[in-house]
């Protein structure tokens, strides 16, 4: 489309002539003839000299390039736009395929699609323009809403209840049981877990997750979530709005998370600990203990226990104990200098 179109649409200001006719999108130094760009960062800005690019999406702070550019509050956001505008695909429905297998008084939309070898059981529901992929499974009275994709075998169980807009990767499990046993007579007996999952809407789960259904109640995700590929909710977790979980997290059971929380790849977070809104965990952290609101923390390596415990202790005492070892240095390098008396 034009350049001045894709102005109107981002809302932003254009700089130089409208009629650039724009193809495609690409990085600074991958973009060629006919393609837009972006600059995120202004110590970037000696690329935009370089690239083939027909135009670039700048700050509004930023110098104004030489070629054509839309000036925007935050061009990183206003670049995923554009990606979504020029890679939009019309959504037509597909209908249920004949190879799919529909459970008794289940209730899909008519402008729903199923494709081949999806599984649909009783008492289910699809919502409006919903995709289900081949090899999925949808549970018995598990409700799918509108405008999900559900992609090749993912298992959604029996009780899970799935929002509006969300979006489930290939291989992902929602609704297996949770982890939950009990020892008797040197006996691991299984307890039965009969509560369910919700997930609210906007909600987008990456590849191969694993979401464990409550021991009584629910596990809760709530919208706007996001999580990378092989992250695992347990039994009875509730994650809060907006979060964004890294690859390979594990969350305990029990445990909650408040909003905005992000956390990075291999972290854990132990069973039954409260993380408050908007704290930052690092990559590899183990949280063993609750984290009020604001928290940016990250950390942790085995050993011993006894040992570990001991370092725990002192840990938040290392900046005193170092400003009072420096204190000491000094006062003996004092006492070294000072001259033996007669």
């Amino acid at each position: 489309m034009e350049l001045r179109k894709l102005a109107e649409l981002l809302d932003a200001q254009l700089n130089g002539p409208g009629d650039v006719d724009i193809r495609g999108a690409a990085g600074l130094q991958d973009a060629a003839d006919g393609d837009i760009t972006f600059l995120s960062d202004e110590k970037y800005a000696g690329a935009v000299e370089q690239t083939c690019a027909s135009a670039v999406i700048i700050g509004r702070t930023m110098k104004v390039p030489d070629i054509p550019s839309l000036v925007v509050k935050n061009p990183r956001y206003a670049f995923a736009q554009v990606l979504a505008i020029l890679h939009a695909k019309p959504y037509v429905p597909g209908g249920i395929s004949g190879q799919a297998f529909i459970g008794k008084d289940s209730l899909i939309a008519p402008d729903a699609t199923i494709h081949p070898f999806a599984v649909i059981s009783a008492g289910a529901r699809i919502g409006k323009r919903t995709i289900i992929f081949s090899g999925a499974f949808i549970g018995e009275g598990s409700v799918v809403g509108d405008d999900c994709v559900v992609h090749s075998n993912v298992s959604i169980r029996e009780g899970v209840a799935i929002g509006n807009r969300v979006i489930i990767h290939a291989g992902t499990v929602i609704g297996s049981d949770g982890f939950g046993f009990v020892t008797e007579g040197g006996v691991h007996h299984k307890i039965p877990q009969v509560g369910g999952v919700l997930i609210e809407d906007d909600v987008e789960l990456g590849a191969n997750c694993a979401i464990d259904r409550a021991a009584l109640g629910s596990t809760v995700i709530k919208r706007g979530t996001k999580m990378d590929n092989m992250v695992h909710v347990a039994h009875n977790v509730s994650i809060g709005e907006h979060c964004l979980i890294a690859g390979q997290v594990g969350v305990a059971g029990s445990a909650s998370l408040g909003s905005y929380v992000v956390i990075g790849g291999q972290a854990g977070v132990g069973d039954h600990v409260t993380v408050g809104d908007r704290v930052m965990i690092g990559g590899g952290s183990g949280i063993t203990q609750d984290m009020p609101s604001g928290s940016v923390v990250a950390g942790y390596y085995a050993m011993p226990l006894r040992d570990w415990l001991k370092v725990q202790a002192v840990l938040p005492k290392l900046p005193e104990l170092r400003k009072r070892i420096s204190q000491l240095e000094r006062k003996i390098a004092c006492v070294e200098v000072q001259p033996e008396k007669e």
